[in-house]
């Protein structure tokens, strides 16, 4: 099944060797407002305007081409169950009156404990919404299948069917509803894209014509509409760009940061960030941001770290020599991350080099120490990413940077 796990690591998350998956951040102080503007009466805004769609990348498409606010929306590259568990603080802040669950395909794998890590998981994460949200109504939705022309359909839609089976299970166990979208695929010519595995803009309205047809949601109370409460992060840094790992990409997971903002495919690492050079010169920043080495650390020595990241700043710099470059310190991970991967004991070693490198390149070299020192920070279940309180705390630190 590795190779399963690669194909999807690749497709789905846009990464090589995606290990971590992304986790995201809360703002305490962010609540769920009664919108300014209403969306138009029977709209799919107006209709799913209290309701949160929760998940990875393929449910994060319901924003593609604005057919729904980025607020009702958690849809990340890479994500897992045990990721979107660690950001569930997120989820209740939200206050939403529906919450729609979408994920699974980056937690496949034949190892003999994966069906049961993943139904436990959900089910813990199940448990942890109805335990912050009380009244709120939740929705299992099958796992999308992939497209059986792609290379491995063959061997992973009957993983898929196995899984859809134990989840359909557990939603009865626990009393929620599960919504099974195969019929969508048979009534109906699902366009795929590229990779066998998303799907191109014109599933997603048929997606949400076939909720409200199995949610009966127009005659179901809802509460306020969900709003944005990060206008003031997303002004800040509205010409700059964060180029990094999955550590960033939390910031549009969870939209602290408008997408286009954010450069950060879960397992990114210097050569793939090398590659998406182009991408953030086409947004023509202002500011880049670079957090990167959680897994060039794993993958690299000291010197071959350093020379790539000198040729990523060489890149940058041919694209954008206006742009002020801020090399931001690789951050240091829990006693578990330790345990489990001694080479991030090499951490403060390579951002010694990192500062070196900065000064040579005349490039704004950013410690973070201080806040993980002034804070207390915490982590999530891998020991690497952090739970949701992190990312205000990063973005207030940033923001001064800016002005």
């Amino acid at each position: 099944m590795k190779m399963v796990q690669r194909w999807v690591s690749i497709f789905l998350s846009g990464a090589i060797l995606s290990t971590l998956v992304a986790c995201g951040a809360a703002n305490d102080n962010s609540q769920t407002q009664l919108a300014t503007t209403q969306a138009p009466a029977g709209s799919d805004q107006e209709l799913f305007g209290s309701s949160l769609f929760v998940g990875d990348s393929i449910i994060g498409g319901l924003t593609n081409d604005d057919l729904l606010p980025e607020a009702n929306v958690m849809g990340g590259l890479g994500a897992t169950v045990q990721s979107t568990l660690d950001n569930v603080e997120e989820i209740a802040s939200r206050k939403p009156s529906h919450v729609f669950l979408s994920m699974g395909q980056n937690d496949l794998g034949e190892q003999p404990d994966k069906e049961k890590t993943f139904v436990q998981q959900y089910t813990q994460l199940v448990d942890r919404i109805r335990e912050l949200l009380p009244s709120v109504r939740v929705y299992v939705l099958s796992i999308t299948p992939v497209d059986a022309a792609s290379p491995v359909g063959a061997f992973m839609n009957p993983q898929i069917e196995a899984f859809n089976t134990a989840l359909q299970k557990m939603a009865k166990e626990k009393g929620v509803d599960y919504i099974d979208l195969a019929p969508i695929f048979q009534q109906h010519k699902i366009q795929y894209d590229e990779d066998g595995s998303h799907f191109t803009n014109s599933f997603y309205p048929i997606l949400l014509g076939y909720l409200k047809e199995s949610t009966d949601l127009a005659h179901q109370p809802r509460g306020p509409v969900l709003t944005d409460p990060n206008e003031a992060y997303k002004a800040a840094f509205r010409h700059s760009v964060f180029l990094g790992d999955s550590i960033l990409g939390a910031l549009s997971y969870l939209n602290k940061l408008d997408s286009a903002n954010v450069i950060a495919p879960s397992g990114a690492t210097l050569a793939l960030a090398l590659m998406n050079v182009e991408k953030l010169a086409s947004q023509a920043p202002e500011h880049v941001f670079i957090l990167l080495g959680s897994n060039d650390i794993r993958l690299s020595d000291k010197q071959e770290f350093v020379e790539r990241y000198r040729q990523l700043i060489g890149s940058i710099r041919s694209k954008l020599p206006k742009a002020k470059l801020h090399i931001l310190s690789i951050p240091p991970v829990a006693e578990k991350a330790l345990k489990q991967e001694p080479l991030y004991t090499n951490i403060t070693d390579f951002n010694q080099s990192l500062e070196q490198l900065a000064d040579e390149v005349k490039a704004d070299y950013v410690d973070l120490s201080p806040l993980f020192a002034a804070n207390n920070i915490h982590y999530a279940d891998n020991g690497v990413h952090f739970k949701p309180n992190f990312y205000p705390l990063l973005l207030d630190y940033l923001k001064g940077l800016v002005k």
